[in-house]
């Protein structure tokens, strides 16, 4: 029998956690999380992790658990949040999972089989361009049609660097998807001040931390974390960081989530940041079917 699973998904900055730590509470659940960046510990203003307080309000899982030196990538992401839910379902709760990386929980809940990991790079040269557009739009369909049938040379290499991963047709979990949304100006503004209060917070002084301690940072897979490479460039060229910049890539990534989640989930209880009753309601509903 397939366990449950709530899935609370949405953009940046639509109060995921606060309504992960109020359902786990209300259902007796606990939280993975699915953010690809929250699992590193020394990554905390920018990545937006859990404030202490709200730590303390739930049961977390992968959150600092990892060190920037640490491997961590999709497909391990996938592992331990395998094993985690098997724990928490053996404990009669709930899993709750919630995070921005929705590849990573595409990847969990409809179990992506990475057993292709290792291939040659130069294992697509054989195949034809449609067979290439095909295999990139099993698993990434808006990557598959912005490269387009025609160009071979980016195909090959989405497929190198992203597609070594076929995605199962079934979902191996039974999921209650619920979408955190804001309407677009106001998402827009309250991403505009979160990255003010970032900054205000000390995200700056994060980053000269570990550059005074390790002046490679730019191979890391946790500088891909929006703004990070942007502030450490800055440092490094003792020039002013571009906040606006942050600002606007932080917006572009809201939207690229928001075009997923249109792409990728069609029955989704919506949280509109005031209806969280009738959200707990209709989750109730769903558990005791």
């Amino acid at each position: 029998m397939k366990s449950k699973v709530i899935v609370i998904i949405g953009p940046t900055a639509t109060n995921k956690t606060k309504v992960a730590i109020q359902l786990a509470n209300k259902l007796n659940g606990e939280i993975i999380n699915a953010d690809a960046f929250q699992i590193y510990k020394e990554l905390n203003i920018g990545t937006n992790k859990p404030t202490p307080l709200e730590l303390r309000q739930a049961t977390f899982h992968l959150i600092s658990n990892k060190s920037i030196y640490d491997k961590w990538d999709i497909k391990r992401f996938q592992q331990e949040a395998k094993k985690i839910i098997t724990h928490i379902t053996k404990l009669n709760k709930i899993p709750i999972i919630v995070g921005g990386s929705h590849l990573y929980v595409d990847a969990l809940i409809k179990n992506y089989d990475f057993s292709l990991s290792n291939e040659r790079d130069n294992s697509f040269n054989n195949f034809t361009n449609q067979e290439l557009f095909q295999k990139l739009n099993e698993f990434n369909n808006l990557l598959a049609s912005k490269i387009g049938i025609n160009n071979r040379k980016r195909l090959i290499r989405a497929l190198q660097t992203k597609g070594k991963l076929i995605k199962r047709k079934k979902e191996i979990y039974v999921p209650f998807y619920l979408l955190c949304t804001n309407e677009r100006e106001v998402l827009y503004n309250k991403i505009n001040k979160r990255v003010d209060k970032m900054i205000k917070e000390g995200w700056i002084n994060e980053v000269k931390k570990l550059y005074n301690e390790n002046k490679d940072l730019t191979s890391l897979n946790a500088f891909k974390a929006i703004g990070y490479n942007e502030i450490l460039t800055s440092i490094i060229n003792n020039k002013n960081i571009d906040i606006d910049r942050i600002k606007r890539d932080t917006r572009h990534y809201a939207k690229r989530q928001m075009t997923w989640i249109r792409h990728h989930y069609d029955n989704v209880c919506t949280y509109n940041q005031n209806n969280i009753s009738d959200v707990i309601k209709r989750v109730k509903q769903w558990l005791e079917k």
